[in-house]
């Protein structure tokens, strides 16, 4: 079976008419959005489309009726006030079958009616049209749909826990077994029937004492797993509850408060910064710094100041010239005609070129001067810059600390909430304990029931050896007697032979999974009671609680794997939020494994936290179609568009 398209019109949250349309080869179909979208939403549609009142997305709600679960989906927005789902999808039965299944319904009047209508290749099937709820059951059984489309918030609450009925019900639906139950019930109520009618023999008397001892353990196993789960669902609220008071405690400023003194700390240090930057400023200040405002002029003295000075050494030269020339004239006079001629030009030259004094600097201050234009005020500006920007940032958490501890606290509300927070964690912690009582008594209950069991056996056994076929009501009670005890070893046989394969698909499924592949060798699984158990490679079992979460919800996926791959059944999986409390090797195993694997067609409904940007590259490669809901907060509905974010 493969969903080739899928339309809601109004439906939830979804405005409008919107279409899936599933076109590629490819097995995985991405649909992404954010919390509240709407992924939820088409899971719940598929089901409806499928199996209306039979979806055990409705059994599971809160709604009393199945009109009242049809028109809460009906979108308010819409003045028609109408709502449908249509959903195709091929079948190849060696030859490919088409089929489109539409259920259409509206909230106009109080009474709300659903028109089902059938396609089988593109004509209408009046038959199918009445029957269709009897021909889904052969393609997909309602009792094995949780296989294939599931929640992955939800799976994970089940945590291989050995309790859950659900989970076993539909192993036994899958397996076959559930008809072997209807047949004993039928055969235990005609023992019962003759029982009233006729007097039995001691023997007799005595296999249907412990038949209801047997009885009356079994009900007290099933009254204790009820218990179990009614004080599991309270513990999962009490978490729930304790989660929001926490949450609120955090909005009214309980971190606030717990991290105002470290917030003032860290305040002090950052002013103390803030304060050494204004006095490293103020020092700038009273130096060279401002002279940076006439930069220019400074360059100019010390350009005047360099050729004033050169001036003056050019003079003191010429002066001691003409004193060695003089020396010079009477050594040698016939070339002292030509050096008096250099002299003169010499003396000419300066007085040309001679600049009127300005500044007359002396060679310390036309030192500082040259060191001024040159490095000193390039420093202070650079110093200054660095410590502007430093202090604008320290400006700047100085006002986040401002703004942090400016926030309102109400003590007494806190001190309120912190209460109620350790009343919820006491509540928790004493559910723990009732639930921990409970297993201890299951425990008991459950030896109970295998003893009694076994001497009801044998006292069958005893009864069915001495037994004489005196009349009809001993030929009766002897012979159904003797079917039932067939039976139970026939079911016993077969749930046997059935859950040793189905216990190798799960230890499969689940090593193709698990990162810790030496953690659990075998997977096996009770015949009697369907409890799992988990072996090592040295045959030792592996206690359930030694499993971290993420190795739970793995384990959960690979029972509802090979419950598939058992079942026979070639259909598409969808998987709401299949992520959420994976780790990132647990989230590769599914994404390389799993996924590519599970069907032939494998809807991913995810947010983009869950499958990433990284997680999307390492799939890519089998992914064919890929849909985004987009939410407007302005009609706070959801419409679909091609492409995965």
């Amino acid at each position: 079976m493969i969903i080739k398209r899928f339309t809601m019109h109004n439906f939830g949250i979804y405005a409008g008419t919107n279409t899936f349309e599933f076109n590629s080869y490819k097995p995985i179909v991405l649909i992404g959005g954010m919390n509240g979208r709407g992924k939820t939403t088409f899971l719940e549609a598929i089901l409806l489309a499928l199996y209306g009142p039979n979806s055990f997305a409705y059994s599971e709600s809160n709604y009393k009726s199945y009109n009242q679960y049809l028109r809460s989906y009906v979108n308010r927005n819409d003045a028609s006030q109408t709502c449908y789902v249509e959903l195709e999808f091929e079948i190849d039965n060696e030859i490919k079958e088409k089929y489109l299944v539409r259920r259409e319904w509206d909230s106009v009047s109080k009474r709300t009616n659903e028109v089902i209508t059938v396609k089988k290749d593109y004509q209408e099937s009046e038959f199918l049209s009445k029957n269709w709820a009897m021909f889904v059951e052969n393609i997909l059984p309602s009792a094995l749909s949780s296989f294939f489309f599931f929640d992955g918030e939800k799976i994970a609450n089940l945590a291989v826990d050995e309790t859950n009925d659900q989970l076993k019900e539909s192993i036994r639906s899958m397996l076959g077994i559930s008809i072997l139950d209807v047949l004993n019930n039928d055969l235990t109520r005609n023992i019962k029937k003759i029982g009233k009618e006729n007097k039995t023999s001691e023997a007799a008397e005595r296999v249907q004492k412990l038949r209801e001892a047997k009885d009356s353990a079994l009900q007290d196993l099933n009254k204790v797993d009820q218990e179990i789960l009614k004080i599991e669902d309270k513990i999962a609220k009490d978490n729930d509850q304790l989660v929001t008071l926490h949450q609120k405690y955090i909005a009214r400023g309980g971190d606030a408060a717990e991290q105002r003194q470290k917030t003032l700390d860290q305040r002090a240090k950052v002013n103390a910064e803030y304060a050494s930057n204004e006095e490293q400023l103020m020092v700038l200040a009273s130096g060279e710094l401002p002279l940076a405002l006439v930069r220019d002029l400074i360059m100019e003295i010390k350009l005047q100041a360099e050729d004033e000075h050169d001036e003056a050494i050019l003079k003191q030269s010429l002066s001691q010239i003409s004193v060695l020339f003089d020396e010079f004239k009477s050594t040698y006079t016939e070339n002292a005609d030509a050096g008096s001629k250099f002299i003169e030009y010499i003396s000419r030259n300066v007085e040309d070129n001679v600049t009127e004094p300005l500044y007359q600097l002396s060679d310390l201050a036309l030192f500082q001067t040259n060191s001024l234009a040159e490095s000193k005020i390039e420093e202070s500006l650079k110093v200054a810059r660095a410590t502007i920007s430093s202090k604008r940032k320290l400006k700047r958490q100085l006002d986040e600390f401002d703004s942090y501890l400016s926030v309102d606290v109400n003590e007494t509300e806190l001190t309120e909430i912190y209460g109620k927070i350790k009343k919820a964690e006491q509540i928790c912690i004493e559910d723990k304990v009732k639930l921990s009582a409970l297993q201890q008594e299951r425990t008991s209950i459950n030896s109970r029931v295998i003893s009694s069991t076994a001497e009801f056996n044998q006292a069958v056994e005893k009864y069915l050896s001495q037994a004489e076929t005196q009349d009809e009501t001993d030929r009766t009670i002897k012979y159904t007697n003797m079917a039932m005890h067939i039976l139970d070893k026939y079911m016993i046989a077969l749930q046997t032979r059935k859950t040793d394969v189905l216990g190798q698909t799960i230890t499969e499924c689940y090593k193709k999974l698990a990162n810790k592949k030496n953690l659990i060798d075998t997977i096996v699984m009770d015949p009697m009671t369907l409890d799992l158990k988990y072996l090592s490679s040295q045959g030792k079992e592996v206690p359930k609680s030694s499993l971290s979460a993420g190795e739970k919800q793995l384990m959960v996926i690979a029972i509802l794997w090979a419950l598939a791959i058992c079942s026979k059944k070639k259909l598409p999986v969808i998987i709401d939020t299949p992520l959420s409390r994976l780790d990132s090797l647990h989230r590769t195993a599914l994404i390389k494994t799993y996924f590519p694997n599970a069907s032939a067609q494998t809807i991913i409904l995810s947010t983009d936290s869950e499958i990433d940007q990284s997680y999307y590259q390492m799939m890519v490669e089998n992914v064919g179609d890929e849909f985004t809901l987009d939410y407007d907060e302005l009609t706070k509905s959801t419409t679909i568009r091609r492409g995965y974010f």
